[in-house]
């Protein structure tokens, strides 16, 4: 019973952690799905695939960077979010047409869901 009790308070503990590093876990895997999805939705070119790929994985990477503020310091994780998201957002902007740029933006999940890959570029 006692090592019952263990084994739920150490989840308990861990699991607000495993969960929030599980979709930056594989930055590579996660941006070349992210990266596929886009170019099915939008029909990148294939010169725009590698460039996309190139500032999805950028961005990533930034967002597992700042992710022990998201927990440390909040206000702090969403200012530089907010900061990563904008660079991001000026950079596909700089990629893609005009008119794929406003498809990318309807791609946006109605909620931050864990299945859906591309959440992690909007939330």
């Amino acid at each position: 019973m006692k090592n019952i009790f263990l084994l739920l308070c150490l989840s308990l503990f861990l699991l607000p952690v495993t969960y929030a590093q599980a979709p930056l876990s594989n930055l590579e895997g996660n941006a070349s799905s992210i990266t596929s999805k886009l170019g099915t939705a939008l029909s990148l070119t294939d010169v725009q695939k590698p460039k996309i790929l190139d500032v999805v994985t950028a961005f990533l990477k930034q967002r597992a960077n700042i992710l022990p503020l998201a927990r440390d310091n909040e206000k702090a994780y969403d200012t530089k979010l907010n900061s990563f998201h904008n660079g991001f957002y000026r950079k596909l902007k700089a990629i893609l047409k005009p008119e794929q740029y406003e498809q990318f933006l309807q791609l946006k999940p109605p909620t931050n869901d864990g299945t859906n890959v591309l959440s992690q570029l909007f939330y």
